[in-house]
């Protein structure tokens, strides 16, 4: 299989045409949740003496505002919050997954009620993501490269667990291990094709995000189906594997 990146990113833009509207509010709903996050941060920022400098604009220059804003959102993060952001970053990953794969399907419209129906599978949302920085952290204490190269291997388990309702999780990654074969440094690529959106998202406080989520999430969802098929079709994946 010829993994086209290009083709990857030229379909996904074509496939969001004028059908951008639902992955941009969920993309928007996702990031005012995760601000909750960040309040009791910016309420202790506020009750030192940055706070005041922060309400009366008494900043030298743009980029001291945008340290301080940083220090904001990182400032000092509980365990339980990181965790607790890692969960629900996986439920709504995984809901999200429901809308992406229902575009890459069908041309038909889809529903923000598409979004909210994927949030029912949070249970294996959260062991997925539990199970993955488990066995990505096991790894990585043999050394950085083993874990980062895991990190990929199951980069496609929430694709899987989304698509196919009757699939453990334990067997989800095991098929995202066999179909990723060949094709991590493609997929590390492919993210690396994207940093310039991100960064362009930082700069913008997020706004930019708002496109360029939808733009990666197609992206690497064509990317899924075409080694998914590949897979299929050399048989290293049985169909009746994925019942």
């Amino acid at each position: 299989m010829i993994f086209d990146r290009t083709k990857y990113k030229d379909f996904a833009r074509k496939q969001l045409r004028k059908r951008w509207t639902v992955p941009a509010l969920i993309t928007l709903t996702i990031f005012l949740v995760f601000s909750i996050f960040s309040i009791p941060n910016f309420v202790t920022m506020f009750k030192n003496h940055y706070g005041a400098q922060l309400l009366d604009g008494n900043f030298e220059n743009f980029i001291e505002f945008l340290n301080l804003f940083r220090g904001a959102v990182n400032f000092n993060t509980p365990p339980l919050v990181m965790l607790a952001q890692l969960l629900a970053s996986a439920i709504f990953e995984v809901a999200s997954l429901t809308i992406y794969l229902k575009m890459s399907r069908s041309p038909e419209e889809v529903h923000y009620s598409d979004f909210i129906s994927g949030l029912q599978n949070w249970g294996k949302a959260i062991v997925a993501c539990l199970l993955q920085v488990l066995w990505i952290f096991l790894w990585s204490l043999l050394f950085l490269l083993p874990g980062f190269v895991k990190l990929i291997s199951y980069s496609q388990t929430y694709f899987i667990i989304s698509e196919y309702d009757e699939i453990s999780v334990k067997k989800a990654m095991k098929i995202s291990s066999i179909i990723t074969r060949g094709h991590k440094m493609d997929l590390f690529i492919t993210f690396l094709s994207f940093i310039g959106w991100y960064i362009l998202g930082v700069v913008t406080c997020g706004v930019a995000m708002i496109w360029v989520k939808p733009y990666a999430h197609m992206t690497f969802i064509n990317a899924y189906h075409a080694m998914m098929k590949d897979a299929l079709e050399i048989g290293t994946i049985r169909p009746e594997d994925l019942q």
